[in-house]
């Protein structure tokens, strides 16, 4: 046999090999994921949504939620997203104060909005597609309270809405709340306060 083709095969098996051990690695690691942060949901609920074993998808409280484990990289301090499925007929986010996010409205990127709460508003960098509908969502105490609360917990660090879903992200990366179930369903809750509080109702997944 010609070395050349040799040498082609050897890698070939090789790379088949490499594929086919991180492919049994994602897979095992998602069903320990699975099976570790199962009891969070509602019971037998649960899945694994998407190829890399991080995204769990389950309901809780009549609310389908998907939660995804991001792990640290060169540009990411890694941590977890919480996506609910909602309706949600207004677009606005609210996110920690930071250098960053101060930049991003001194060049226009962003629009800072006031809510009119002086705490939330310090705390907070509100923005929204309409100023008028964000100072009425969080003109309502109950909104505000549950924001309170959510924005109190730990490692929170945004949430954003848009039609069909909201977003929360946590971060940075801390598998012991990350990874456990029970502060998985604390976070759950508090999103879902929020949810309820806006007055944004469940919107039914196709499983």
């Amino acid at each position: 046999m010609n070395s050349d083709i040799l040498v082609v095969s050897l890698a070939a098996v090789a790379v088949v090999f490499l594929l086919g051990g991180f492919a049994a690695y994602v897979w095992h690691s998602g069903q320990r994921r699975l099976e570790s942060l199962s009891p969070a949901f509602e019971l037998g609920t649960t899945r694994l949504v998407g190829p890399l074993g991080n995204t769990v998808e389950g309901l809780y409280r009549g609310f389908t939620c998907r939660y995804t484990v991001r792990h640290p990289s060169q540009h990411d301090r890694g941590g977890a997203n919480l996506r609910l499925f909602v309706s949600s007929p207004h677009s606005w986010s609210a996110e920690v104060d930071s250098p960053a996010s101060r930049l991003l409205v001194r060049i226009g990127v962003l629009k800072d909005v006031e809510i009119g709460d002086h705490d939330l508003d310090q705390r907070l960098r509100f923005s929204a597609s309409d100023e008028g509908a964000a100072r009425s969502i969080f003109g309502v105490g109950g909104v505000r309270t549950a924001m309170q609360a959510l924005a109190d917990s730990e490692n929170f660090e945004g949430v954003a809405t848009r039609e069909g879903r909201i977003d929360v992200k946590f971060a940075p990366r801390s598998p012991e709340l990350d990874d456990d179930p029970e502060a998985l369903r604390t976070r759950l809750e508090l999103v879902i306060n929020l949810v309820i509080a806006c007055g944004y109702p469940p919107v039914y997944q196709v499983r």
